[in-house]
């Protein structure tokens, strides 16, 4: 069955990270993940408090979208990026955590696409060889370029698939966002059932504006079903910025996903 997760850092923002976590577990939700990945110490509150009621923390980001400086489309970067990979994977493992999203950074004026797609593909394999000595996996994600992410390197859930085939590890994976992926390419649910071998996380967001599940044009319950249906049973996390106030609109999310609305 899959796994419905909250990305903690845009819930209940006003208390420490200890206490999102038990917030978000009396919502209904026994999974979080997070945009920290270089703080030890704030993974650690996360996954400790975690143990306390019953969260696990399950996936951490390793570089973020718009960091030229660790962008692994760049040969240039890629001793900092592994380096990144490798401090990073520790800093989750501790939490208890096994799994982290890898960005490709933007676009590298002056090379080319598959320039750049070449440097990936293998900065991307050191990176999961790297990690799968230590039991971790990483999920590459194709962001929109249209809305949010003007620039980034990797906008296509086809090619992204594509990278991770030729990668050819098991521990590097797609991260799906249904939100990202269908303001680019539309016709998911044929995509994720002819991919989902290769995809290892997803995330959602209402469409347009990122907001609620449930006040967006996509049919999600109906996405989770067939989800549900190609024997998928990892993990369907919840990016998105809340509207409403974060008890109502976390605990509405999950009525409406799991069919009780």
């Amino acid at each position: 069955m899959t796994k419905l997760d909250v990305l903690i850092d845009l819930f209940f923002k006003e208390l420490p990270w200890s206490q999102r976590v038990t917030k978000i577990a009396e919502c209904g939700y026994r999974y979080v993940e997070t945009w920290q990945g270089g703080d030890a110490a704030v993974l650690k509150q996360i996954g400790a408090a975690g143990s306390a009621c019953g969260v696990e923390l399950i996936s951490i980001c390793i570089n973020a979208p718009n960091d030229a400086s660790t962008a692994p489309i760049a040969p240039e970067n890629r001793q900092r990026f592994l380096d990144q990979v490798d401090r990073y994977s520790d800093h989750a493992l501790a939490a208890g955590c096994r799994q982290g999203i890898v960005t490709t950074g933007p676009s590298v004026g002056g090379r080319t696409y598959q320039e750049q797609r070449r440097v990936l593909v293998a900065t991307l394999r050191a990176a999961g060889e790297l990690v799968a000595k230590k039991g971790f996996r990483l999920n590459l994600e194709p962001l929109n370029t249209e809305v949010d992410h003007p620039g980034y390197f990797l906008n296509s859930p086809h090619d992204g698939v594509a990278i991770v085939k030729e990668v050819g590890l098991h521990g590097v994976r797609l991260l799906y966002d249904v939100y990202h992926m269908d303001i680019m390419a539309g016709n998911q649910t044929v995509f994720i059932e002819a991919n989902i071998d290769m995809i290892g996380h997803f995330h959602s967001a209402g469409i347009p504006g990122r907001h609620e599940l449930f006040e967006g044009e996509t049919n999600y319950p109906f996405i989770l079903k067939r989800l549900g249906q190609t024997g998928y049973d990892d993990y369907f996390g919840l990016e998105y910025f809340p509207v409403l106030e974060d008890r109502e609109s976390l605990t509405r999310t999950l009525d409406y996903l799991t069919g009780r609305e």
